[in-house]
């Protein structure tokens, strides 16, 4: 029974196939063939039209001034003449009198003490700054004639080690000064004391 009822199963497929494969065939052949046969319309291209570009930009016109109707009047000449009264006083500078002179073989016109006009700041040691010690230096010094420095001795340091009296010799040696004056002459001081204090910024 089950071979039979194969078989019939098979059958009828074969036959539902055939039919369908004859009705595509009907369908496909029964179809409009005019529009086969008619001619292909063509699409026109689109053409973009160049246009010129422009800038709205405001311009602004300035108008001329007109004319002066009368021209400026003419400067008056600088030789202008005024009357000068007779108790009037004169604001010239006064004429060098050839004969003054100088007193002294100096240069220097009246006498004055030694004044310091120039202290260079000393160069701070390196490992006291990186330790974050402070300290002072005291040097003595001879001021010249002409108000520098020379012969610098280390007279105290605290604390020592630190090379606070190396750096403050060596600022000492840089010290200017407005030198001693006495009668007209320049004269060399010794023995001046310079305290240099090394701090670190607050």
């Amino acid at each position: 029974m089950a071979v039979i009822r194969v078989a019939i199963s098979a059958a009828l497929g074969v036959l539902v196939t055939f039919a369908l494969i004859i009705l595509m065939y009907k369908l496909i052949d029964s179809g409009n063939k005019d529009l086969d046969e008619k001619e292909a319309i063509k699409i026109p291209e689109f053409v973009q039209v160049d246009r010129d570009l422009t800038e709205n930009v405001k311009q602004t016109q300035i108008e001329k001034p007109e004319d002066p109707e009368t021209p400026p009047p003419d400067l008056p000449d600088d030789n202008i003449e005024f009357e000068v009264p007779e108790n009037a006083i004169s604001m010239a500078a006064p004429a060098a009198n050839a004969n003054l002179k100088l007193s002294g073989t100096g240069g220097f016109a009246r006498d004055s003490d030694y004044i310091p006009v120039y202290v260079p700041q000393p160069e701070y040691p390196r490992r006291a700054q990186t330790r974050g010690k402070e300290g002072y230096a005291v040097i003595e010094v001879i001021i010249t004639t002409t108000g520098g420095t020379r012969d610098p001795i280390l007279i105290e340091e605290f604390p020592e080690g630190w090379g606070f009296g190396k750096a403050a010799l060596k600022a000492a040696s840089k010290l200017k000064y407005n030198p001693r004056v006495v009668d007209g002459i320049g004269q060399e001081v010794p023995g001046v004391l310079y305290k240099f204090t090394f701090q670190m910024a607050k």
